[in-house]
C-alpha cells in the first residue's frame, strides 16, 4: 500500500524488496568486516549497551529532592527538598534522571556525546522511557505521564555543526517513538555559550542566562518534558524551562539520562581526581 492508501504496484514492490535485500547484504558484509560490539566495554555482540554493562548502571532512586531530583542522604530527619532548591529559583516544575553519572552509564553518555557512538541512542532512550514510566502522581513522583510533548534542550547551531548531531534531539526522537509522545522543537539556542564542563556553578548560571527562546507558539499552553543527556548543576535546563514558560508552557519538567552523585555519595568518593 502507498502512503495514500492506494495498492502498491508490482514494480514498486519489487524495487522495495530489492532495496531491502541490498541493505541486508550490505549490513551482513559490514558485520563481517566490523563485527558489532558493545559501545561501552567493546565486547563482541549485537547490543550497543550489553547486559553486563547495563547491570552496572546505578539507578537514581529515592530519597530524592521532590523538585530537582537530587539524591538526599538517608536520615532520621525527613526532608523532601535539597538545600540548593531551598535557596534557588527553579523555573522547571520537577527534574528526574535515570542514573548516577558513573561507571558504565557515564561511559555510555560520553561515548554517545563526544565519540559519535550513535548506536547508543536506542539503549539510552529506552532507559529514559523506563524512568518516565515509573514516575507516578505527586507526592510519590512527577506527573510525567500527563505531559503533552517532548522538547529537546537544543544545541547552538555552531556546536551542532561542530559535533555533527544534537544528542538531545536524537534521544528525544527515539523516546518519542518508544512512548508515542509528540516531539516538538519548542526551543532555540539564541547565542553560543562556553562549554559548561569547567565552569563553577555560578559561572554556569551566568553562561546560559538568556541563551534560549521559545520557537513561535510551539509550547504555548502545553505541559512539556525537556530532554537532555546530563543534569549537572541544573543551570542549562533551568534557563530552558524559563524560556519555555515565557513562551506560554503551562508546566516544564526535566528528564535526563544521568546526573553526578553528590559529594557524600560512595559513587562520588570513588571517582578519580579530575573525573566528572
Amino acid at each position: 500500500m502507498t502512503a495514500g492508501g492506494e495498492p502498491s504496484r508490482p514494480g514498486e514492490v519489487a524495487r522495495d524488496m530489492s532495496a531491502s535485500a541490498g541493505r541486508s547484504i550490505l549490513q551482513a558484509l559490514l558485520d563481517l568486516l566490523y563485527p558489532p560490539r558493545c559501545e561501552v566495554c567493546d565486547t563482541l555482540g549485537p547490543e550497543a549497551f550489553c547486559a553486563p554493562c547495563l547491570a552496572q548502571v546505578l539507578p537514581h532512586e529515592p530519597p530524592e529532592c521532590r523538585l530537582c531530583g537530587a539524591l538526599l542522604p538517608r536520615s532520621p530527619v525527613t526532608r523532601d527538598i535539597c538545600a540548593e532548591c531551598a535557596q534557588t529559583r527553579r523555573y522547571y516544575d520537577g527534574a528526574r534522571s535515570v542514573g548516577i553519572h558513573t561507571a558504565t552509564l557515564r561511559t555510555a553518555v560520553l561515548q554517545f556525546k563526544f565519540h559519535n557512538r550513535r548506536r547508543l541512542q536506542g539503549p539510552l532512550a529506552r532507559l529514559l522511557a523506563d524512568r518516565l514510566a515509573v514516575e507516578s502522581e505527586p507526592p510519590q513522583g512527577l506527573p510525567l505521564g500527563q505531559v503533552d510533548c517532548l522538547v529537546p534542550v537544543p544545541l547552538h547551531p555552531r556546536r551542532r555543526q561542530w559535533r555533527g548531531f544534537d544528542q538531545a534531539l536524537l534521544l528525544s526522537t527515539e523516546l518519542s517513538r518508544l512512548t508515542g509522545l509528540p516531539l516538538v522543537i519548542g526551543l532555540a539556542r539564541t547565542r553560543p555559550t562556553t562549554p559548561q564542563i569547567r565552569l563553577t556553578p555560578q559561572e554556569r548560571e551566568d553562561n546560559v542566562r538568556g541563551a534560549f527562546a521559545a520557537v513561535g507558539h510551539a509550547v504555548d499552553g502545553k505541559r512539556i518534558l525537556l530532554i537532555d543527556d546530563v543534569y549537572t548543576t541544573g543551570a542549562t535546563v533551568n534557563q530552558a524551562a524559563r524560556a519555555a514558560k515565557d513562551g506560554g508552557a503551562t508546566a516544564a519538567y526535566v528528564l535526563t539520562v544521568s546526573r553526578p552523585a553528590p559529594p557524600w555519595h560512595p559513587a562520588a568518593l570513588a571517582l578519580e581526581p579530575g573525573e566528572a
